[in-house]
């Protein structure tokens, strides 16, 4: 290579790193101000960008959002119609970063929570900010962020209420089509003087979204997935024998559109490694639910009917709201043949294991009923399935369990006796299993008891039995 080509070169790059930082001042304006309209849009909140100044090498601004809470109430208590928050953002242009997310790249920001209006209900560190976030963009428009939120706890007051917060870590990235997203904490305490207690451990979580960040704040159905999972819920108060314990929660979901892109497909898995109480203990709990064929513009009209619902409306208008819009979509939902399934449900309980799985599925529907709850039709054009088995033991168990309810339902306190309760509860649970077999609901099937749904065409068949429901419906 000649030494005039090699000092050409050398000359381009400084050049380009010394022009590039006038082109990325106004990239940052651009971005910051299409992210602040996205966030505007929401119905929920107010964005807007009230302050920015960029120079050759900086750029600084004031973004200032309002969550609109209207005037909802809790216990008697009004709340404020709308929460503001002020965040600072300071960004620096590229190429060569040295600030906030140091490298190479188009630029790097910071994003803080600077109003310290907070500080009326809790503590943090002195000279930290509330909410924290840095970021850079790539050379070629991708970007990643660290955000977290300070640790804390409640400020001393009257309202008996101690909570402490070990504080949250995040970490993500975005690009033209695609947002990945996790964080997490450590623990989260509340506790009140008159004895109530929560504890939650070790929460994580992830997402990965497989669209724009702006279709994903409209409301717009997408493929991806995302994980939960929480290491112990400990709840007690007073009046409670014995703590309740949730360990080891899991839950994964995954959506995906259609090869047409007017369908879409979701599912949700979720674990839960044991739940206990004084009155339950439960290991291995699993429920995994898919739903298919489900219209996509029908779906992204619902979440923007929810959206834009008056928060502060008597919940059954919002239920009228919504049974109106399923009458009007619900031709157009139905063409699809949506179908819903519990693809596993089972537990392991100390008497014994149960397991149940059901499939739902509209079918030929090419015209809606009139009235639109003409309960003949909609059975004539579901189709479903289901199956439960469940160990003798266990379903005893559950008969007496049943028994003892009703029994404290029905009797004045000053008429309980537990002992003879349990007596009674352990002498008519066989009866009542007895009677469900000979009426045909369930089945013995070695060690467990069993049964089995079908509905096609109309058709209920119950253990292989066909029922006279439809006929019965008709008259």
């Amino acid at each position: 290579m000649s030494k005039k080509v090699f000092l050409g070169g050398a000359a381009a790059v400084v050049a380009a790193f010394a022009v590039s930082p006038y082109f990325t001042g106004s990239v940052v304006e651009n971005q910051v101000k299409a992210q602040v309209a996205a966030l505007d849009s929401q119905p929920a909140y107010d964005a807007k960008l009230v302050d920015f100044q960029s120079g050759y090498l900086s750029s600084e601004g004031t973004i200032l959002v309002t969550v609109k809470l209207g005037n909802m109430t809790d216990d008697g208590m009004e709340l404020p119609e709308e929460v503001n928050a002020e965040f600072q953002l300071s960004a620096q242009h590229g190429l060569l970063l040295t600030k906030y997310d140091a490298g190479i790249g188009l630029a790097s920001w910071k994003l803080e929570l600077v109003d310290d209006k907070l500080r009326e209900y809790l503590e943090w560190s002195d000279g930290d900010a509330f909410y924290h976030m840095t970021g850079s963009l790539g050379l070629f428009g991708g970007g990643e962020y660290r955000d977290r939120i300070a640790k804390f706890k409640a400020v001393e007051n009257g309202d008996g209420v101690a909570v402490n917060f070990s504080g949250y870590q995040g970490r993500g990235a975005i690009d033209s089509d695609n947002i990945e997203y996790g964080g997490g904490f450590e623990q989260f305490k509340l506790a009140t003087e008159g004895g109530a207690r929560v504890d939650l451990k070790d929460m994580k979580f992830d997402i990965n979204a497989e669209t724009p960040l702006e279709k994903l704040l409209k409301g717009s159905v997408y493929e991806g997935d995302s994980s939960l999972s929480i290491a112990q819920f400990y709840f007690e108060d007073k009046t409670m024998e014995q703590p309740l314990v949730l360990s080891n929660y899991q839950m994964n979901t995954r959506s995906d559109i259609g090869e047409d892109e007017v369908n879409a497909s979701m599912s949700v898995a979720q674990t839960l490694e044991s739940l206990t109480s004084s009155v339950i203990s439960v290991n291995d709990i699993a429920l995994d639910i898919s739903m298919d064929n489900l219209n996509i513009e029908v779906l992204e009209a619902f979440q923007k009917l929810a959206a834009n619902q008056d928060a502060t409306a008597h919940p059954e208008v919002l239920l009228e709201e919504q049974k109106e819009f399923f009458v009007k979509r619900l031709m157009q939902f139905s063409e699809a043949e949506p179908s819903l399934k519990i693809d596993a449900l089972k537990a392991s309980f100390e008497q014994g294991d149960m397991n149940a799985d059901m499939m739902m599925q509209l079918a030929a529907i090419d015209k809606l009923p009139q009235p639109i709850d003409n309960q003949v039709f909609w059975l004539s054009h579901v189709n479903s399935d289901a199956n439960l088995s469940i160990d003798k033991p266990l379903a005893t168990w559950l008969a007496e369990k049943q028994i003892l309810m009703q029994l404290k339902n029905q009797l004045p306190s000053t008429r309980q006796d537990p002992e003879k309760m349990q007596q009674l509860a352990e002498q008519q649970a066989p009866l009542i299993i007895s009677a469900l077999i000979q009426q045909g609901f369930i089945t013995e099937q070695d060690d467990a008891y069993v049964s089995k749904f079908t509905l096609q065409d109309g058709k209920f068949v119950l253990n292989g039995n066909e029922l006279p429901i439809m006929q019965a419906l008709q008259q």
